[in-house]
């Protein structure tokens, strides 16, 4: 008797957990279906004809979806042509972990849900249009180690908490309209730093000598923006190549 109570219970465990797995692959599949609900230019037609509820949103097309689960861990949509807006139902993609739009011709803010993603590494939007400011949001990404969204018209200060994400390896602002100053213990945060970019950007402030510290360093690009004071000598002591021209800072 103790033994069939034993099976009907992990029977009715089962059920739910497919349950469950059914109704997060729904969120999934509705998520994507928004995000395409706002795509006005697909001249290739891609998501028009291949995003499709006949088919499982894991075999569309830039989907990729995990192993053990049926939900989406990347969205790669790069070099597509695609316009419109960054649907807000973006962030109920849970389990992403790559995001990637670049070189299309999406427009608009990038929608404050994205800090929702707990478990997304890498963002790539550079190459659109998108405006409005970086969302506050994003500082929660703490898993994240690529964020590039430059070449875009991105306006206001860089929430400082970004430079508190210890995971970030790459981060490429260039080519915005950016404002504000970097934080004096820039590289005290950011031990992977490998890639830093913020050139062509309307920064002000100080260049910070934390940035010697940065270990990991590789390249540093902070040219045409409007830092001033001098060129920290811990810097200049560094074997990384840095861009720091068309700005009003100068040699110490």
């Amino acid at each position: 008797m103790a033994q069939n109570v034993i099976i009907m219970l992990l029977a009715i465990v089962y059920l739910l957990i497919n349950i469950v797995a059914s109704l997060n692959s729904s969120t999934d599949e509705y998520a994507l279906l928004a995000f395409k609900s706002q795509i006005t230019s697909d001249p290739n037609k891609i998501l028009a004809k291949n995003w499709s509820q006949g088919t499982s949103f894991c075999n569309w097309i830039g989907i990729t979806c995990g192993r053990r689960h049926q939900r989406v861990m990347e969205l790669n949509l790069a070099d597509m042509g695609l316009g419109g807006t960054i649907a807000k139902e973006i962030g109920e993609l849970s389990y992403l972990k790559t995001l990637i739009i670049s070189n299309n011709n999406f427009h608009g803010f990038i929608p404050n849900e994205i800090g929702n993603l707990s478990q997304l590494q890498e963002i790539e939007m550079q190459q659109n249009e998108l405006t409005g400011s970086i969302p506050p949001t994003f500082e929660f990404l703490e898993n994240l180690s690529k964020l590039n969204i430059s070449h875009n018209g991105l306006t206001g200060k860089i929430p400082n908490r970004i430079f508190n994400l210890t995971s970030l390896i790459e981060i490429s602002f260039g080519n915005n309209s950016l404002s504000g100053s970097l934080p004096m213990d820039i590289c005290f945060n950011l031990p992977k730093l490998e890639r830093l970019r913020i050139s062509e950007n309307q920064m002000s402030g100080n260049i910070p000598p934390s940035l010697g510290a940065c270990m990991n360093l590789k390249l540093l690009s902070l040219s045409y923006n409007n830092f001033d004071g001098s060129i920290p000598r811990e810097i200049g002591k560094s074997t990384y190549g840095y861009l720091l021209h068309s700005s009003k800072a100068r040699e110490a």
